[in-house]
């Protein structure tokens, strides 16, 4: 029995009509890729995870990486305050806390001032940014023209704002946009410079400097006891017999 094997232009024309779809708008492709947000801001979106800003004109950061001796504390104070434009004295650290830090997940691969530090870097940029906004329609002037130094905002014409007083103006509950450019390497003052780490005075004291020296209610350790003489393993132990 032989069997007839149709041309590709037989069996096309079988089918009766073939349906050809595609998108003639590009944007629906560009919204997804534009919606990614550098560092850990990606699966952290809202500002306000990040930072606040305090009626003392003081600025609290939320890390999400924990302190394990690596000395991210001290580097991520200055990567918030170099955004901020605030003395370290007044940028606070948040001791990781799961009811309160974004989720950044694991501390481990030499990752937090690549992912937590770019986050802060853009959180920083854009609250500053925002403060500026607010001391301008306070001042009456473009927002452009103002400076800020340690945390105060000043004008051309000798009109000044403090953070503390634009604080209870702050909304920072909205989604953190990253289009607002963190400062040129060339313009840092507190980044780059060498600082005493915060957590060497507690580690050199034993005060509670880092996440394992944590101490909760009832709580106990476990080591593993080994014994003084190696056992010989069955192999061995035959062989001797």
């Amino acid at each position: 029995m032989n069997l007839m094997m149709p041309t590709r232009r037989e069996f096309t024309a079988g089918l009766g009509s073939i349906i050809v779809s595609f998108s003639l708008d590009p944007k629906l492709a560009f919204a997804q890729q534009a919606a990614k947000l550098p560092g850990s801001l990606a699966e952290n979106r809202m500002l306000d995870a990040w930072i606040r800003v305090n009626a003392d004109g003081s600025a609290t950061i939320f890390p999400g990486k924990v302190e394990l001796g690596q000395g991210i504390t001290t580097a991520l104070t200055q990567i918030a305050a170099e955004e901020l434009d605030l003395p370290l004295a007044r940028v606070r650290v948040l001791t990781t806390d799961t009811t309160r830090s974004p989720n950044e997940g694991f501390t481990s691969g030499s990752q937090s001032i690549e992912y937590g530090g770019t986050a802060l870097r853009f959180a920083g940029a854009e609250v500053r940014a925002i403060l500026l906004d607010l001391a301008a329609k306070r001042l009456g002037v473009a927002a452009d023209t103002l400076t800020v130094a340690d945390g105060t905002v000043a004008s051309a014409d000798g009109g000044k704002v403090g953070y503390g007083e634009l604080a209870a103006a702050v909304d920072l509950h909205r989604e953190v946009t990253a289009n607002i450019a963190p400062k040129p390497p060339a313009t840092h003052k507190i980044v780059g410079k060498s600082i005493s780490r915060f957590d060497i005075p507690k580690k050199v004291t034993g005060g509670v400097a880092y996440v394992q020296d944590m101490r909760l209610p009832g709580m106990v350790h476990g080591r593993i006891v080994r014994p003084h003489v190696r056992a010989l393993s069955s192999t061995a132990s035959m062989r001797r017999r």
